[in-house]
């Protein structure tokens, strides 16, 4: 029979699950949810009653539980380890008597919602200056709308920057790194349930202090949330050359005859990449959250948050594709900036969306401290 692993959380709280109860919507990645069932003195048969946790890798890295510790052990036959095969986790878990109230935090993920609302707002400026000319509405504004785009550009790069801080600091890749390694990368026979890790000790969770918050490293790549995030700050940043480029004077008459080479490699092309990353980042998102990779997660405040960012991101994709016919035809510049637009308020839409989302967290003085 395959070794099982084991759970146990600092409060002295065990949980069991079985393979059925872990949720990855692309089986190369790591589970984003799981099921957790509290251990008590109860009969196997009485199991299914007991109230279940839950962990969710988007909630937990928008911080909307408390935080607490989690002991993981994998193959507990290997008694002769002892301690050294328990693996202590920051994790937050959604318990039942868990409550969500509007609580004002000021932390990572409360800014990047704060700062994607204000990029979000910065390129809808920059779609008022460009668009309403072309409906003759109006003088022309080219110039102001170059600085409100490299605005909304900036904004949207430290935004993803610190969207890749959120995911580097959740823990998860120590979660189902070493720990869970047999449930990830095997199928657990659904007769093994993963029994209460007795022999732990909370005085373990004194190794997590060493645990520094980062700004800069790497998590792991089968995590959808941290590879998502890494995408979007690799694809905001080729995004945010073209608003560099994009400035007065940098490529000589870009909006009436600029070089087109030059214009097309480093103005259009940039946002066509750029754009194309924010597609991927949201897809990866939208499955973050879902069930089954073909099942939207109509439920879930995060997938609608990356189903708007997904719209906005095709906005902006087409409005660099479109781009490159732009000087050529007026019908095509008009769909170009007017893609840049509608693009700008869906993304104001899923800005707004994900405050909400960081806004709506467990009071920690309700919780039962373990996240």
């Amino acid at each position: 029979m395959r070794p099982s692993a084991r759970t146990t959380v600092s409060s002295g709280s065990h949980f069991s699950t079985q393979s059925e109860h872990l949720i990855r919507p692309l089986r190369f990645f790591h589970p984003t949810r799981a099921e957790l069932t509290p251990q008590h003195s109860v009969p196997r048969a009485d199991a299914a009653a007991l109230e279940k946790s839950r962990w969710s890798s988007r909630a937990s890295r928008k911080n909307r539980f408390t935080s607490g510790v989690i002991h993981v052990r994998h193959n507990p036959e290997d008694e002769e380890l002892g301690s050294k095969a328990i693996v202590p986790v920051n994790q937050r878990i959604r318990h039942p008597e868990s409550r969500l109230k509007v609580h004002l935090t000021s932390d990572v993920s409360f800014w990047v919602a704060v700062i994607f609302v204000l990029g979000s707002t910065a390129w809808i400026v920059n779609g008022f200056y460009l668009f309403l000319p072309l409906v003759d509405i109006g003088g022309d504004h080219a110039t102001a709308a170059s600085w409100w785009a490299f605005a909304g550009g900036t904004l949207f790069e430290v935004g993803s920057y610190l969207m890749f801080v959120e995911a580097l600091n959740t823990g998860h890749d120590e979660l189902f790194g070493p720990a869970l390694w047999g449930l990830v990368s095997h199928p657990v026979h659904s007769d093994e349930r993963l029994v209460p890790d007795k022999s732990s000790s909370v005085h373990d969770s004194k190794d997590l202090d060493t645990n520094k918050f980062r700004w800069i490293g790497l998590g792991s790549w089968r995590d959808l949330g941290f590879l998502a995030c890494s995408i979007q700050m690799f694809a905001a940043t080729i995004f945010w050359v073209s608003t560099i480029t994009g400035l007065p004077h940098v490529i000589p008459n870009l909006a009436t005859s600029p070089s087109v080479p030059i214009a097309d490699v480093f103005y259009w092309t940039p946002q066509v990449i750029g754009g194309t990353g924010f597609i991927v980042s949201s897809l990866l998102l939208m499955l973050e959250v879902q069930t089954a990779w073909w099942k939207p997660g109509l439920s879930s405040l995060g997938w609608h948050v990356a189903v708007w960012n997904l719209i906005g991101a095709i906005g902006f994709t087409l409005c660099g594709a479109l781009g490159y016919a732009a000087l050529s035809s007026t019908k095509v510049n008009y769909q170009s900036v007017l893609a840049t637009f509608w693009g700008s308020w869906a993304f104001l839409i899923g800005s707004v969306i994900q405050q909400w989302e960081t806004l709506w967290r467990e009071d920690p003085k309700s919780g039962r401290g373990t996240g």
